[in-house]
């Protein structure tokens, strides 16, 4: 059978932003995520809303055998993002920080990385509405049963979960997701290959322990906090709890590429949506196309093109 496979990059989910915003300041976004140029700026607007935000409530956790406060729990939330951002500011990419950290072996602070990254896009999804085309996009590739056809299988590069969250809205149980880390499931059942993981949390039997895709963000930044005690009972960011998972951590990705590459040697169109080709991914993405040896049409979608 042909297959139709979309690729998806960060432009995918980009949104709107408010283009009223004085000409050299940065453009408030009205919906999706935001783009690597954006994420320091956008960071700097989480960690003030988390500063203002009501910490009087009466939840206790327990962190290293200590109690602390919800207020105590947030200024660590804030602390950790705080460092994301100076990090972000100092590199050229946070990516090119997280490479940086994955060569030199530093493995706590490359946990913590992820850890907050994921954090940071679980919260920018709770205050954001979804980018709408994502809606659009279902509409038109669903059956009528609201299942992905057989013939169109889903790639992409982003770890958020603007996928994830507009399948709920066409059909209540999760989406056809094969993540880095699950590397027993069925080929046969996965749609969709999420390539850098993805920005969430489980819990050791690999069930969603952290973002419920409706929670509102007291919900969710309770169950965030929940998370930072996880991760610094077991003395370790890189815990093992978080799904984000760089395709350079070669080891754990060659059994996943075996799923990948299986599911799209039959592809005969190949649609491309917002992604640039980064010279990061580049090694990954020939092998995709040499995998896909009957191609034989490619559509960009790109406005800049």
């Amino acid at each position: 059978m042909s297959k139709i496979v979309y690729l998806l990059g960060a432009g995918a989910s980009y949104g709107k932003r408010n283009m009223d915003e004085p000409v050299n300041s940065p453009k408030r976004i009205m919906e999706g995520l935001p783009v690597v140029n954006e994420i320091c700026d956008e960071l700097d607007v989480v960690i003030n809303e988390l500063k203002n935000i009501d910490t009087n409530k009466n939840i206790k956790y327990t962190l290293r055998g200590q109690e602390h406060s919800y207020a105590s729990m947030i200024n660590k939330l804030v602390e950790g993002l705080g460092w994301l951002r100076d990090q972000a500011s100092n590199h050229a990419t946070i990516d090119t920080y997280a490479k940086k950290l994955h060569l030199k072996g530093n493995i706590d602070d490359y946990g913590k990385l992820k850890f907050f990254l994921t954090t940071f896009f679980l919260i920018e999804q709770s205050i954001h509405k979804i980018d709408k085309r994502y809606d659009t996009f279902y509409a038109n590739i669903l059956d009528k049963n609201s299942n992905i056809p057989d013939d169109v299988y889903i790639m992409t590069w982003n770890y958020d979960n603007q996928l994830d969250i507009a399948y709920r809205d066409y059909k209540n149980e999760p989406l056809p997701v094969l993540d880095p880390k699950e590397k027993n499931s069925e080929v046969k059942q996965t749609k969709v290959f999420k390539i850098n993981g993805s920005a969430n949390y489980y819990n050791v039997n690999r069930i969603d322990a952290s973002i419920h895709f409706k929670d509102d963000l007291d919900t969710l930044l309770n169950r965030i906090c929940n998370q930072i005690c996880i991760a610094n009972n077991s003395r370790s960011w890189s815990g093992g709890t978080n799904d984000l998972m760089f395709a350079w951590e070669n080891d754990a990705f060659e059994k996943y590429k075996e799923h990948l590459f299986g599911n799209i040697l039959d592809t005969r169109v190949l649609v491309i949506i917002g992604y640039t080709f980064p010279f990061f991914n580049r090694e990954i993405d020939r092998e995709i196309f040499l995998n896909m040896p009957n191609l034989e049409q490619i559509y960009i979608q790109d406005p800049c093109a």
